[in-house]
C-alpha cells in the first residue's frame, strides 16, 4: 500500500462531499476534481497488484473480476436500500424504474439524469468502474509491454483524441458525456495505468531537491483548480485536473519513501485509517447529509455553515467506520471465502 496515495484518496473524498454540502443558503461547489482521482488511482493501483500477472499469463479474470465485486457491491447494494427506505414516501413509478439498472450498475450508459444520477446518486461511479474492471486485462496487456516510446505516444494520441473530443462535443448535457459517460471517463483510468508503467520505466525520476516546496505547489494547483472550475467547465472536467493531478501522483508516490512535510502528514496513522474508509464516505455521505439536514431542518436549529458541514462529516466518518466494521468487512470475508475455497 502506498501510504500517501491512500490518504489522499479521502483528501478527495473531501471534496466530493463539499460539492454536495449546501445548506443555510450556501451551494457546494461543484468540481470533478475527486471522482476524477478515484479513477485514476484505480488504474495505478490495479496495475501494480494485478498487472504482474497479466504480464506473465497467471492472471485469472473470473477471481479478479470477484474480489473487486466483493470490495462495493454489498455496500452499494446497502445504500441502494437505504435511500429506497429514506426516500419511500416521495418516490414514484418512473423512480422505481430505476432500481434495476442501479442494481445491474449499468445507470451511466443511460443519458438521461433521471437514470444516472438515480437512487444512490453518487454510484454512477461504481457504473463507469464496471467498464475499468472488464477491459483492464486487456489494456494492461497492451501497455504494461510499452517501452518509453511506444508509452509517450500512446499518450500524446490519447491526449489529442480527449481534446478533440471536448472541443468538438456539442450538446446541452456537458454533465453527461463529459463527466458520466463511462468510455470518456476511461481515459482516467487508462492514465493511471500509464503512470504506473512510467513510474515502472523510470522510478527515481519523481525525486526532487525541494520535497515540501514541490509537495505545497502541487496542492496550491489542485486548489486552484477546484477554485476556478465554473470558470471553464468543458475543460476542468478533466483535462485542466490532469496538469495538477498526474504530477501529483508521481510526486506522492516518491513521497512515500522520500517526501517532505505533506507526505509525512499523510503518512500518519489517522489519515491513512480515513483513507481506508473512502469508498464508504464516498457512498454514504449524501444519504446521511439528506437526514441530518432534514432533522435539523425540522427541529428548527439553525447552526452555522462550518458548524453543520463539520458536524455532517463527523456523522459520515463515525458512520462510515461502523459500516466498515461490521458489514463491509465481514461480508467481504465471507464472499472470500466462497471462491478462495475452490
Amino acid at each position: 500500500m502506498i501510504e500517501t496515495l491512500q490518504s489522499l484518496r479521502f483528501v478527495f473524498a473531501l471534496t466530493v462531499m463539499l460539492a454536495h454540502f449546501s445548506y443555510a443558503g450556501v451551494e457546494g461547489h461543484t468540481t470533478g476534481v475527486g471522482p476524477m482521482y478515484f479513477m485514476l488511482m484505480t488504474g495505478l493501483v490495479m496495475s501494480r497488484s494485478y498487472g504482474p500477472r497479466v504480464l506473465d499469463g497467471t492472471f485469472r479474470f473470473r477471481h479478479f473480476l470477484l474480489r473487486r465485486l466483493f470490495k462495493f457491491y454489498p455496500l452499494h447494494l446497502l445504500t441502494l436500500v437505504a435511500v429506497l427506505v429514506v426516500r419511500h414516501k416521495t418516490l414514484t413509478g418512473a423512480d422505481y424504474l430505476t432500481v434495476l439498472p442501479n442494481l445491474l450498475l449499468v445507470q451511466s450508459w443511460i443519458p438521461s439524469q433521471h437514470y444516472y444520477f438515480s437512487c444512490n446518486a453518487v454510484s454512477w461511479y461504481l457504473s463507469d468502474l464496471m467498464l475499468f474492471l472488464l477491459l483492464f486485462p486487456w489494456l494492461y496487456g497492451k501497455i504494461g509491454r510499452m517501452g518509453s516510446r511506444a508509452l509517450f505516444q500512446t499518450a500524446a494520441a490519447l491526449l489529442a483524441v480527449y481534446v478533440a473530443y471536448v472541443a468538438l462535443v456539442q450538446t446541452d448535457d456537458l454533465n453527461y458525456w463529459l463527466y458520466i459517460f463511462p468510455p470518456v471517463r476511461l481515459v482516467d483510468f487508462i492514465w493511471g495505468m500509464m503512470l504506473w508503467r512510467g513510474y515502472q520505466l523510470y522510478p527515481t525520476q519523481g525525486r526532487t531537491k525541494w520535497p515540501t516546496l514541490v509537495e505545497l505547489l502541487l496542492v496550491c494547483g489542485v486548489v486552484l483548480t477546484i477554485v476556478s472550475y465554473p470558470l471553464h467547465e468543458r475543460w476542468h472536467v478533466a483535462l485542466i485536473h490532469w496538469v495538477v493531478m498526474i504530477p501529483l501522483v508521481l510526486v506522492f508516490m516518491q513521497g512515500d519513501s522520500c517526501g517532505g512535510l505533506v507526505s509525512k502528514l499523510l503518512k500518519r496513522r489517522p489519515m491513512v485509517w480515513l483513507g481506508a474508509l473512502t469508498l464508504d464516505t464516498y457512498l454514504l455521505h449524501q444519504l446521511v447529509f439528506a437526514v441530518v439536514l432534514n432533522n435539523l431542518d425540522k427541529s428548527g436549529m439553525q447552526l452555522p455553515y462550518p458548524v453543520a458541514l463539520v458536524s455532517c462529516v463527523a456523522v459520515v466518518v463515525v458512520l462510515s467506520w461502523l459500516v466498515h466494521t461490521w458489514f463491509v468487512q465481514p461480508v467481504n470475508r465471507r464472499l472470500l471465502s466462497t471462491i478462495n475455497g475452490q
